[in-house]
């Protein structure tokens, strides 16, 4: 391979003491589809990395080394005056692309001339990496960021990592490269800049990975969150770092502050407002006759100081309001003035400014406006309002007689911000269990094309919902629409999941393995020493390995299930779910002794799960101890009153006894919590019927029937009932007596019942 002159695509590696990983970043730049590209790996004064680097013997890579740590912004803008390629790219030194990268995003520069930079969908990568062999081990893969480019929302927070995008060269250079200071969110730091000027295009295909490590990350960006008055300082850094004017996307306002005393009062009142007002905001502070001089002025100020938007202005001889504004408006360049005192509330309305410019556009003859907010009103004032610089400078000379008017609104959510929104309210009535109503909110924000996340970040959401009301075709199409463009890991967790919950095993475990594949996993991975750990929340592939020891074990696969269990028991060996599974999967095989041992071992935080008490009822029917079995299930409505899996065990086992009146309660309050059960509702009939409630019996087997027209033990009931009636009514014969039915006989858990009981 030859070097290329003039290449398309420049790649950026900033890369500090990671030779272990860093190979892998470069190959990924090697198995580009598209040739055409250089990459420049920088030495951030870490290890020498040139063995790594000379062993691709690939012209086109550049190797730059230095002794000095220095950070990653220095070295992107020292990649950037090297670079000879049209189009700019980041990667990490621990992460990957996928060999579609620059073909995929050169692409979309290619057709949309007017954006300056392209982004595409990334996945977020879960992995442990083993101390004796330095070999990484991944163990989830996630879609965590994925949004249409949102200009408001870029100025409130970063939704293009520097992994997932790729911008004209000019585009960075023109708004001054990466911002030196900044430590942490460098790649914010240059987006929120480059939104002033350029509109972003979205790629809706995956196109890499960034990693997280499971346990300690020894990521820089982790470290330097950790000092926390130091990373919020930073990202003041970020808000305040503004391109030099004119900007084509972003309308210019001067915040003027009327300052009558500095000091920490003043500091930390300017900290909230630079930390709550998102819109880009040049910083005016007009010191009306305070006595300090411009230097005091300064000094008084400490840390604000190294702020690039904020300017001082001193007025000798304090002066009135609206005069001290004025000398302050004379020399503002912006299209806005947005006046402030003390009084300014920014915690109360953060998103008032991007609101009040949407208004301005709407309305031509509206010139200026303040907010209803509390603790703000005044009935005549120029203060805390946003206002036409040039309306305001017209209307305050001391000779005009038109007064300024500014007219009080309510603050509206901008457009910006609507997802946001939307998404908090689904979110608030889903956890309230609202399903009916959080349906149409979900759909509405799935609906939208612009500015929102889309299908890929959204799915998990569609997938929980879709889960709890039966819709499982809607969601698996998306899933599989999904899987077809790309998103593969976690949309493979989920069909799994999905054909476990239908009952498909074959097509649980065909999706399962494509989920293991996808991970890059093998079986032999499992044996390093980094496993097992403890882990305080369950990975998703905890979760598919439990799903695919279920499948197993249905299909009568049980080796298969019990090394699935295994598997999950490497990636949580404190969590007591393995036990249950090695218990399910001897009890399946027939082995009692070892379930029971299984069971024996099981930590104690597993008695509080219903399962748990559900094995130990199968346990007790296999030692033919029906009363005690009975008493586990029992047990199981305790720990989970609304759990669906408790319904038809404890049925049976309850009909083989006859304790009907006992089964009565759990399942009146399983149907409280769960109204939408067919199956509770038509055994719940089943008891009332043995009872002789048939007033209660009708109600539940109608119940049963309005969610599920078909349900054969519903109509059978309802059927039997009404012809009672109708021998009542008839009066030329008496009714029988009642000994229930044998219904669904191939639904009978084996060997609950004799052959003296008939149950529904």
């Amino acid at each position: 391979m030859t070097a290329i002159d003039h290449p398309k695509v420049t790649a950026l590696i900033s890369t500090f003491n990671r030779p272990q990983y860093l190979a892998e970043s470069i190959s990924s730049i090697q198995a580009q589809t598209m040739p055409d590209w250089e990459l420049i790996v920088l030495n951030d004064g870490g290890v020498d990395v040139a063995h790594v680097v000379e062993k691709f013997a690939d012209p086109r890579i550049i190797y730059v080394p230095d002794d000095n740590n220095r950070g990653a912004a220095i070295r992107f803008n020292q990649g950037l005056k090297m670079a000879t390629g049209d189009y700019i790219c980041y990667l990490g030194d621990d992460d990957t692309f996928y060999p579609n990268h620059f073909e995929v995003l050169s692409k979309a520069l290619d057709e949309n001339p007017e954006v300056g930079l392209a982004y595409s969908d990334l996945y977020a990568v879960s992995s442990i990496a083993d101390s004796k062999t330095g070999k990484r081990h991944i163990l989830d893969k996630q879609m965590l960021v994925s949004r249409d480019f949102n200009r408001e929302f870029m100025f409130h927070y970063n939704h293009v990592l520097h992994v997932s995008l790729m911008h004209r060269r000019e585009a960075a250079l023109r708004v001054g490269g990466f911002d030196e200071e900044v430590k942490v969110l460098i790649e914010w730091s240059l987006n929120r800049r480059l939104a002033f000027l350029y509109d972003f295009k979205h790629v809706e295909i995956p196109t890499g990975e960034y990693h997280m490590a499971v346990f300690k990350s020894d990521r820089i960006s982790v470290r330097e969150r950790r000092n926390k008055e130091s990373y919020q300082h930073n990202l003041r850094r970020i808000r305040c770092n503004l391109p030099d004017e004119p900007w084509a996307k972003v309308e210019t306002i001067d915040l003027l502050y009327l300052v009558d005393r500095w000091g920490e009062k003043l500091n930390n009142h300017i900290k909230e407002i630079i930390d709550n007002f998102d819109h880009p905001l040049r910083i005016k502070l007009i010191g009306n006759g305070t006595g300090l001089s411009l230097e005091e002025s300064w000094a008084s100020i400490k840390e604000l100081a190294q702020l690039k938007n904020i300017e001082i202005m001193r007025i000798p001889q304090k002066t009135t309001p609206v005069l001290a504004f004025r000398k302050a408006a004379k020399q503002s360049r912006a299209k806005f003035l947005f006046l402030v005192t003390p009084a300014l509330q920014a915690v109360k309305a953060p998103r008032r400014l991007f609101a009040a410019i949407e208004s301005f556009k709407n309305d031509p003859e509206l010139k200026s406006m303040r907010w209803a907010i509390p603790g703000e009103e005044k009935e005549i004032s120029v203060f805390e309002c946003l206002i036409y610089r040039d309306y305001f400078l017209k209307f305050t000379k001391p000779t005009s007689k038109n007064p300024v008017v500014i007219p009080s609104v309510i603050a509206t959510p901008p457009k910006g911000f609507k997802f946001d929104i939307l998404y908090s309210e689904y979110q608030k009535v889903f956890g309230q269990g609202d399903l009916e109503k959080a349906r149409p909110i979900l759909e509405a924000i799935l609906s939208e094309k612009t500015g929102f996340p889309h299908i890929q970040f959204l799915i998990s959401d569609l997938f929980n919902i879709c889960l709890k009301m039966g819709d499982y075709d809607r969601v698996e199409k998306e899933i599989h629409e999904l899987i077809s463009r790309g998103y593969l890991t976690d949309n493979y967790m989920r069909l799994a999941q999905l054909k476990t919950i239908q009952k498909k095993w074959l097509e649980a475990i065909e999706a399962g393995l494509k989920a293991f594949e996808s991970l890059s996993l093998s079986f032999e991975d499992f044996e390093a020493e980094c496993f097992p750990f403890k882990l305080s929340n369950e990975l998703n592939s905890f979760k598919l390995f439990m799903n695919m020891g279920q499948a197993y074990i249905q299909i009568g696969s049980y080796g298969e299930a019990a090394r699935f269990y295994h598997l999950a028991s490497k990636l949580k060996s404190d969590s007591y779910k393995p036990f249950l599974g090695f218990s399910k999967t001897y009890l399946a095989a027939g082995q009692l002794e070892r379930a029971e041992g299984a069971m024996a071992r099981l930590p104690k935080e597993g008695k509080e799960d219903p399962e748990t008490h559900r094995i130990l009822a199968t346990i007790c029917q296999k030692r033919k101890n029906l009363p005690l079995a009975f008493e586990c299930l029992k047990t199981a409505f305790e720990k989970g009153p609304d759990d669906e899996n408790n319904v038809e065990p404890f049925y049976f086992v309850g009909a083989a006894l006859g304790r009907w009146q006992d089964m009565v309660e759990p399942l009146r309050v399983f149907n409280l919590k769960k109204e939408n059960c067919v199956q509770a509702h038509a055994r719940l009939a089943a008891i009332y019927f043995n009872l002789n409630d048939e007033y209660l019996a009708r109600e539940s087997a109608t119940k049963a029937l309005s969610l599920d027209p078909k349900n054969p033990i519903a109509r059978s009931i309802l059927d039997r009932l009404n012809s009672l009636a109708a021998k009542k009514a008839d009066a030329t014969t008496s009714p029988t007596a009642n000994d229930g039915l044998l219904l669904d006989n191939s639904g009978l858990m084996p060997g609950i019942l004799d052959d003296n009981h008939i149950v529904w």
